[in-house]
């Protein structure tokens, strides 16, 4: 008889992580399938009612930008698209995993860090050409590891931050002494464990990788978007060199053609804009 291969497990650090809801993945399934009906994920959605008044009020923020309001949620796959149910339906699953701890407030920076870089990395790939709800997903996930180790060790996590900003330390390294995992290996691990896109996991494993000048890819949008937000003041963490926006803003292609090619108060003025609806 031949041996069954056991499944991996999962590294400590990661074995408290909230699990991801059942509807969100049973809706990013669905989703992903050819020729979906809206009814069809309308029904999925529609048996917890909970995820579903979350799921309107996304839908209904000024993240999504839609001309009137959403009722319904076969309205809103209708207007928006089933990419964008997607994407909707990351952002809930997410925010529901960290909710519980996000009044602290290292986590609730990563929040609105992870916000900032989705907004940035959704017009950037706009501009590139890149699939937008691709990097808007990719750029709201890019610290799924930080998310999740901090949500299973909110103490233990912020005061790990604060020690690395206070002496300088190199903050991936410190992740690997204390929890065994950085934050990008173990968001990587939570992606890949949750089924999503191996673009996806792909990109969060090197969102802290140097920036490769004129590539046009979804790993790289990631690592400059980040760096965008950062550069804005919204920073999760120190980071280890200080980028401008002006240097950083060359490394996106056609930027010009886009409100990322305003300055950085322009920029930062119509993201708050954005954020203050979302964060409510």
């Amino acid at each position: 008889m031949p041996e069954l291969l056991a499944r991996p497990q999962a590294p400590w650090a990661l074995r408290l992580v909230p699990p991801f809801p059942h509807i969100a993945q049973r809706l990013l399934a669905l989703a992903g399938k050819e020729n979906v009906s809206a009814r069809e994920l309308g029904n999925i959605v529609k048996m917890d009612p909970s995820f579903t008044a979350e799921l309107l009020r996304f839908a209904n923020s000024a993240l999504f930008s839609l001309s009137r309001e959403v009722t319904s949620i076969p309205q809103a796959i209708i207007m928006v698209g089933t990419d964008r149910i997607k994407t909707m339906a990351t952002l809930v699953a997410v925010n529901r995993m960290v909710r519980s701890s996000v009044r602290i407030a290292a986590l609730r920076k990563v929040w609105v860090h992870s916000l900032f870089t989705a907004i940035i990395a959704e017009e950037a790939a706009r501009v590139a050409g890149l699939d937008r709800d691709a990097a808007y997903t990719t750029g709201l996930l890019h610290n799924l590891g930080t998310l999740g180790m901090m949500s299973a060790y909110p103490d233990e996590y912020s005061r790990m931050l604060e020690v690395s900003d206070d002496f300088g330390f190199d903050l991936l390294q410190t992740e690997r002494d204390l929890f065994e995992i950085d934050h990008c290996t173990a968001g990587a691990y939570l992606a890949q464990d949750w089924n999503f896109p191996d673009e996806t996991a792909a990109a969060i494993a090197t969102h802290h990788d140097d920036l490769v000048p004129g590539e046009v890819s979804l790993d790289n949008l990631i690592r400059v978007s980040w760096r965008l937000a950062d550069a804005l003041g919204y920073a999760a963490f120190s980071p280890d060199k200080r980028w401008t926006w002006e240097e950083l803003i060359p490394y996106l292609p056609n930027a010009g053609s886009s409100w990322l090619g305003e300055s950085p108060e322009a920029a930062k003025a119509k993201l708050d804009s954005l954020l203050a609806n979302a964060l409510k």
